[in-house]
C-alpha cells in the first residue's frame, strides 16, 4: 500500500537574533500538515524552530526518504529565510550563523539531491523562502539575495511527478498577515488541501499541481488586497514538468462530509421564523376618525402613536394563538408565560409586534415571529397546527458576518448553472434564485432569509431552509450557516 510522508520544516525564531524572526511559520507548518491530512492517511516528521538545526534537517530528511518506495508520495514543507549565493540556493536552519551563512545553511540541491536518489516518484516542495531582502515593509518574510530558480527547474524538470510550489517569483517577497495568523501563500495553500476552495480542484475532488496552481495565481493577489491597505505584489510560482498533472490529494471523502446537510434540524436553533403584514393605520382599532390623524411622517412621537393603537390587535393575537397552543399541544398552564405580545413555552417563543412602516408612513407593519426554537419540535404535528399557515419567511443568523463581496465572488467562480445571482453595487447583499425553486434567498452580512411564495407550517419552511442547503452544498452559504451552528 502507498504511503504519504510529509517533511515539515518551519524556522520561526532563529538562535542568533540577528536573523530576524519569521512570522507564523510555526502555524504555517501545523496547519499544512493537518490539511495534507485530508487526501489520506499520512506520516508526518516535524522539524520546528529549536529542532530546525542543520544536522537534524539533514539526518532526518536522509533517514526518512530512503525508506520510501516508487509507489509513495514526499511531501516537504519549508517556511523560514531563504538566500542565493553563486547560483545556489540555501534554506536557514535555527543555527544558522549570519557571520558564515553557507556553511551553516542547508544548500537547497543537496537536500534535493537526498529526495533524487529516494525509489519515490511522487516529490511535492511547498518552498515559502523565496524571498527579497530585508526591509522595513511590515510582513515581509526575506533575508539578503533573491534566490535562483535555475536549481530548482533543473530537478523538478527532471521528472514527470515532481513538482515544487513556491510562494513567489524570485525577485519578490513573500507577505504574512496577522490577520490570518498565516502567511498569506500558505494560508490559501491550506485552503485548498482543507477542501475550502472548489476553484483549487479537478473533477470536483482532485488537488492537483495544476489546479492548485491556477487557484493559488488567482488567490493571492485577491487576498493581499483584502490584508494590505498598500498595493503589494506576490506571484506563486510553480516549478515541474508538464507534460503529466501530479494530484496532490483527493478529497473526495472530505467533501462529502464537508457538503452533507444533516438531516437533523439542529441549526433552526439559531433560526426565526417570521411573517410580516402591512395593513393602513386608519384601520388599527385604536384609531379614533375626527379625533386621530394619519401620520404624513415617521417620528418617535408617530411610532408611540401606533403602537398605542394597536395595542387590541396585539392582545387578539396572542390571545388567540394561547388558546390554539392549549388546543393542539400538552403544555401546562405554568409551562407558558404570556406577556404584551409575547408568549414563552419550554420549546418556543411566540411575538407579535406592530411599528409604523418606515417605507410608508401612513402604513404599519404587523410582525408574527417564532424564535428560540427546540429541533425536537420542529415535527410535532400539533406544533404545526397552531402555526399551519403562519410564516413565509425563515432566517438564519450567522454567528460571525460573512464578507457579502467576497461571498459574492466565491460564488461567482463556482459558475453554477442552477444559481442565478442579484447584487447591488455595495454588495450589501445578494440574492440568490435556484432553478425550478419559487424561494427567494437574500443573503447579508449577518445572515440568510429564505421567502416562501405563501405563508406555510414551520416543519415545511424549515424543510425549505434545508433544501436550500443542500442546492448550495459546498458553497460559501452552507460553509457560513454549518460554521454558524456549531456548538
Amino acid at each position: 500500500m502507498e504511503k504519504r510522508l510529509a517533511i515539515v520544516i518551519a524556522v520561526e525564531k532563529y538562535a542568533d537574533s540577528r536573523i530576524h524572526a519569521v512570522k507564523h511559520a510555526e502555524a504555517d507548518a501545523n496547519g499544512f500538515a493537518k490539511a495534507l491530512e485530508n487526501g489520506g492517511a499520512l506520516d508526518k516528521v516535524f522539524l520546528l524552530s529549536g529542532k530546525a538545526t542543520k544536522t537534524t534537517i539533514n539526518s532526518q530528511v536522509r533517514q526518512h526518504v530512503k525508506a520510501l518506495t516508487k509507489e509513495d508520495y514526499l511531501y516537504i514543507f519549508y517556511a523560514g529565510h531563504g538566500f542565493s549565493k553563486n547560483g545556489h540556493n540555501y534554506i536557514t536552519c535555527y543555527d544558522t550563523d549570519p557571520d558564515d551563512l553557507e556553511d551553516t545553511s542547508i544548500k537547497l540541491k543537496e537536500l534535493l539531491e537526498m529526495c533524487g536518489k529516494s525509489a519515490c516518484k511522487r516529490i511535492a516542495l511547498f518552498l515559502d523562502s523565496c524571498e527579497s531582502g530585508i526591509t522595513d515593509v511590515p510582513g515581509i518574510r526575506g533575508i539578503y539575495t533573491t534566490m535562483s530558480a535555475t536549481e530548482l527547474d533543473d530537478f523538478f524538470q527532471a521528472a514527470e511527478y515532481r513538482t515544487c510550489f513556491a510562494s513567489c517569483k524570485t525577485s519578490e517577497s513573500s507577505y504574512s498577515s496577522d490577520a490570518l495568523k498565516h502567511g498569506v501563500w500558505t494560508y490559501q495553500v491550506i485552503q485548498a488541501l482543507e477542501g475550502n476552495a472548489r476553484a483549487a480542484l479537478e473533477g470536483g475532488r482532485y488537488v492537483t499541481a495544476f489546479s492548485l496552481q491556477n487557484y493559488l495565481a488567482a488567490e493571492i493577489q485577491r487576498t493581499l488586497r483584502k490584508v494590505f491597505s498598500k498595493p503589494v505584489s506576490q506571484t506563486p510560482w510553480l516549478y515541474g514538468s508538464q507534460s503529466q498533472d501530479f494530484v496532490i490529494a483527493d478529497l473526495d471523502d472530505v467533501l462529502k462530509k464537508k457538503t452533507a446537510v444533516k438531516p437533523g434540524y439542529d441549526q433552526v436553533k439559531r433560526a426565526f421564523l417570521q411573517l410580516e403584514e402591512s395593513v393602513e393605520i386608519r384601520s388599527l382599532s385604536g384609531f379614533k376618525k375626527g379625533s386621530h390623524r394619519v401620520p404624513q411622517w415617521k417620528s418617535s412621537a408617530t411610532e408611540s402613536f401606533v403602537q398605542d393603537i394597536s395595542q387590541k390587535e396585539i392582545e387578539d393575537e396572542v390571545e388567540e394563538v394561547h388558546g390554539r397552543i392549549r388546543a393542539h399541544m400538552n403544555y401546562k398552564r405554568k409551562d407558558m408565560v404570556v406577556d404584551t405580545g409575547h408568549i414563552v413555552t419550554p420549546d418556543f417563543e411566540f411575538w407579535v409586534e406592530c411599528a409604523q412602516d418606515s417605507e410608508d408612513p401612513a402604513s404599519a407593519v404587523i410582525s408574527h415571529r417564532l424564535t428560540n426554537i427546540s429541533p425536537k419540535i420542529i415535527d410535532d404535528d400539533g406544533f404545526n397546527q397552531v402555526f399551519e399557515s403562519s410564516f413565509d419567511d425563515i432566517t438564519f443568523e450567522f454567528k460571525t458576518e460573512v464578507d457579502v463581496a467576497d461571498l459574492i465572488d466565491q460564488l461567482e467562480e463556482l459558475d453554477a448553472k442552477n444559481v442565478e445571482l442579484d447584487y447591488p453595487a455595495d454588495c450589501s447583499y445578494c440574492d440568490l434564485t435556484i432553478e425550478g425553486s419559487k424561494l427567494e434567498i437574500r443573503i447579508s452580512a449577518t445572515g440568510v432569509t429564505i421567502h416562501a411564495p405563501e405563508a406555510t407550517a414551520p416543519k415545511k419552511l424549515v424543510q425549505s431552509f434545508i433544501s436550500v442547503q443542500k442546492a448550495l452544498a459546498g458553497s460559501p452559504v452552507q460553509k457560513a450557516i454549518a460554521g454558524s451552528s456549531k456548538k
